[in-house]
């Protein structure tokens, strides 16, 4: 068997602290730091930033999440949404999007819910838009839900020209759930106008599927 001369044995003992200390930090490199320090600022609790670590957030979901909080969105809604786009293979990047909806009228749990959807960001506008016209979030959701399932369905404007007809709101959440489109609301508002069915009526017209 070979043996390495003393001098040899020497020098990798010098080197081996330096190239394990080399590998350290080639492999640190690809680590980025995750300051939480704005989610102390932005009012976020101890429990809530230690959950929100736990999901492994990164250095660009942290102002995202800023964003929402400063928007009224509770701590607890922003870690669901986090989880919601996890869930998604996704990293959380719609804070002023969900902020916006809160300010609109979106309810946390409905936010929630469009997240899991995947209709956050891509329909948060026309999410807005219906409940800035007083639609409830019910009724919000049973749309965003046929939309996302590529159903026939009713779109904001839709709804606000229906509402704006005195179709009543109970009545409008039945249409939805029903599967009534926006190519149905001309006849409906027609027949509302010129012959005065009543909801009961525009109901029997469009029965459960």
């Amino acid at each position: 068997m070979r043996h390495l001369p003393p001098s040899r044995i020497s020098r990798l003992g010098t080197l081996f602290p330096a190239l394990l200390l080399a590998c350290v930090l080639s492999a640190c490199k690809g680590l980025d730091y995750v300051s939480t320090r704005p989610l102390d600022d932005a009012g976020f609790s101890y429990s809530a930033v230690q959950q929100l670590v736990a999901l492994d957030i990164n250095n660009a979901e942290v102002p995202e999440l800023v964003k929402a909080k400063y928007g009224d969105v509770s701590e607890q809604a922003c870690i669901e949404l986090v989880r919601a786009t996890r869930s998604r293979k996704q990293r959380f990047a719609s804070g002023a999007a969900v902020a916006d909806m809160h300010a609109a009228g979106v309810g946390d749990s409905a936010i929630i819910e469009l997240a899991k959807l995947g209709l956050i960001g891509s329909w948060s506008g026309e999410a807005q838009a219906i409940r800035l016209i007083g639609i409830p979030d019910r009724t919000l959701l049973v749309v965003a839900r046929r939309h996302a399932e590529g159903k026939p369905t009713l779109s904001g404007n839709a709804l606000g020209r229906l509402k704006n007809a005195g179709v009543g709101e109970a009545t409008l959440y039945e249409l939805a759930v029903r599967g009534v489109s926006d190519a149905d609301v001309d006849k409906i508002i027609t027949a509302r106008r010129r012959r005065g069915v009543t909801d009961a009526d525009i109901l029997r017209a469009y029965p459960p599927q």
